[in-house]
C-alpha cells in the first residue's frame, strides 16, 4: 500500500485539499500501477513558521 505524507502550510482550502490527494492518487496509479483503493495520501498543514528554509521560517500562506 503506497503512503503519499505531504506537508503544506495552513491555509488551502478543503476542495483544494481534495484536488491533490486525487491528482496524487491518480498519478500514483498510473505511474506504479497501485490499485486506487490501496493508495493512501497524508496531507498535514503547519503554520509558516514550522517551514524553514535556508535558517529563515517561511510566511504564513496566502492564497
Amino acid at each position: 500500500m503506497p503512503v503519499i505524507q505531504c506537508d503544506i502550510r495552513e491555509g488551502r482550502s478543503a476542495e483544494q485539499k481534495q484536488a491533490l490527494a486525487e491528482e496524487i492518487t491518480r498519478v500514483v496509479h498510473e505511474t506504479i500501477g497501485a490499485p486506487v483503493e490501496y493508495i493512501y495520501v497524508l496531507i498535514r498543514e503547519t503554520p509558516g513558521a514550522h517551514h524553514v528554509k535556508g535558517g529563515h521560517a517561511l510566511p504564513e500562506y496566502q492564497p
